[in-house]
């Protein structure tokens, strides 16, 4: 049960709200990022895999604090009046695809050079699998 101080609305200057909306949205983005894996026991990826390594018993009381999380977080988000974060899924898309554009122009046989050089062959076949993805988010965009 909340006593009469959790529920009054506290005010703070904007550069603390700043931050601690950043601190709450880290909180619910972690949360985001826990419940499903635990929920999923187990998943396989084609380039990583998650091993189920919990007990039942653990995995109900994590998923329990889990939900304590949230609701606590939606306390204190609601007691500073925290602002919310409002942003396009175009903006999300660009940035995520600016990203891997990046990391894949960093993976072509140029932009390896720093590991060293390639046999020719395998440079070629190495760029023609980046510069197809390249090519993909070319389409996307």
């Amino acid at each position: 049960m909340l006593d009469a101080r959790m529920k009054t609305i506290i005010r703070l200057p904007s550069n603390h709200q700043r931050i601690l909306s950043v601190t709450a949205k880290t909180v619910e983005e972690t949360a985001d990022e826990l419940e499903p894996l635990l929920r999923a026991r187990g998943i396989e990826r084609l380039m990583s895999a998650v091993k189920t390594s919990f007990s039942e018993k653990k995995r109900e009381r994590l998923l329990s604090k889990i939900a304590d999380l949230r609701k606590a977080n939606e306390e204190l988000v609601h007691a500073f009046q925290l602002p919310r974060s409002v942003v396009g899924e175009e903006q999300i898309v660009s940035a995520a695809l600016v990203n891997l554009w990046t990391i894949l122009i960093d993976s072509t046989a140029k932009g390896m050079k720093g590991y060293g050089q390639l046999e020719p062959g395998v440079a070629v076949d190495l760029d023609m699998h980046v510069h197809r993805l390249l090519a993909i988010i070319d389409e996307i965009t």
